[in-house]
């Protein structure tokens, strides 16, 4: 691997301790811009919302520039964005510091898996791209926790000027020592969006939307709804988000070699359904550490499981769209995150914090619903008609079924 691909690694790791970082610092933020934590949570609103609508309109707008110049400027973006969040006065600011963090993140994560792919030969590209998308896991397991033990020392606001600090180191590194790499295809919006025109794909996306909402309506307001538990320590929050963390990074592990030893229905079957379990159970486990801290890794370990075999799943049914289709997905999964900071206001307005569970988990029995009839489907058809994957594999019903895939 290049030197220069741990300097997308880690502007990948300040991307997504960005976007994630906001549910562990919320309690402190609300307090600070005297709004209530509903209020607060919309800025991750704000933030998935611009991210999910503005990921194609930039990288259409960013085809034809080089890679460098591309991730240079998102950079840049993406810094001054979250340097205004860090000094705003006020929740206007704030959330319009907000706005262009997301702007600049839609326009880096895209171009970043692009330039790793670029700067490796064919044979180690797999690796490269799991090299920049392991900076955003591991942002999950050890970005959120520092940010929110830094915010309960130094306040939200040295948290997030903390981040802004490693978007311009990030920048600083991209403009030394990455090539000027020739810029990638280009495609139009209506191409970047032509995987909705396809049933089968448009499903997956479906229930990659209900899973992430299920997931983010609770985490976005993790704090609040784990007091009781912690104590609203920030300290005793910060290792919850580090247990949850460090399941993540085993579930995303485990749903490789799940997913090429099951077959991604059963995995993202139990996923889901074990996700949807455990939140189940938040009005009582949020009540006690010691169970918040099993839940918690039961928690990561599942949530994380199901973007691989997802990923898998659009790969086959979008064919050579595949790549377009995973993009689409991934503005799906900052659209869920967007969808879940607003219900999760709702709810707050109406009860206390372990309502969030009743959302959480209808959602997620949704989510399960529309896959389990999306395999049968897909199984029914494969039964009788041979289905050839773009490798040219078939699936029959006496092997591996093309829902199975």
């Amino acid at each position: 691997m290049p030197p220069v691909l741990w300097i997308l690694t880690a502007a990948a790791f300040t991307i997504g301790t960005d976007a994630y970082v906001i549910a562990g610092v919320l309690p402190d933020l609300a307090r600070d811009l005297d709004v209530t934590v509903g209020a607060a949570g919309q800025l991750v609103t704000v933030f998935a919302a611009v991210y999910a609508l503005s990921a194609p309109v930039v990288s259409s707008l960013t085809a034809s520039l080089s890679r460098r110049s591309a991730l240079a400027a998102a950079l840049a973006v993406f810094t001054a964005g979250n340097a205004l969040t860090a000094v705003a006065p006020g929740y206007g600011l704030v959330v319009l510091g907000r706005i262009v963090a997301a702007a600049g993140a839609a326009g880096f994560t895209p171009a970043a898996s692009a330039a790793a792919a670029d700067l490796v030969p064919p044979r180690h590209r797999a690796k490269a791209l799991a090299a920049v998308i392991g900076g955003i896991t591991t942002a999950t397991a050890l970005g959120v926790p520092l940010g929110t033990l830094a915010a309960g020392a130094l306040g939200w606001r040295a948290t997030l000027g903390g981040v802004a600090v490693l978007g311009l180191a990030a920048l600083v590194g991209v403009a030394a020592w990455l090539p000027a790499l020739p810029p990638g295809s280009r495609y139009t919006l209506a191409e970047r969006f032509a995987g909705l025109r396809n049933p089968a794909v448009l499903a997956v996306l479906v229930v990659s939307l209900f899973t992430v909402t299920s997931e983010q309506v609770v985490y976005t307001y993790i704090g609040t709804a784990l007091a009781p538990a912690t104590g609203a320590r920030a300290g005793v929050l910060a290792a919850l988000l580090l247990v949850f963390g460090l399941g993540a990074l085993v579930g995303n592990a485990v749903a490789g070699w799940a997913t090429d030893r099951f077959g991604s229905r059963i995995t993202l079957l139990l996923a889901v359904g074990g996700m949807t379990a455990d939140l189940a159970l938040l009005p009582w486990w949020c009540r006690s550490l010691p169970a918040a801290a099993a839940a918690m890794c039961c928690w990561g370990l599942t949530a994380w499981m199901y973007v691989v075999p997802q990923q898998h799943r659009l790969l086959f049914l979008a064919g050579s769209g595949g790549p377009l289709a995973v993009a689409l997905h991934s503005s799906v999964l900052y659209l869920g995150m967007a969808v879940s900071g607003a219900l999760g206001g709702a709810v707050l307005q109406f009860g206390p914090p372990p309502w969030l569970a009743l959302p959480a988990v209808l959602l997620g029995a949704l989510a399960v619903g529309v896959a389990a009839v999306g395999y049968g489907r897909e199984r029914a058809l494969s039964s009788t008609v041979p289905t050839v994957s773009p490798q040219g594999q078939v699936f029959r019903r006496e092997g591996r079924e093309s829902a199975d895939s």
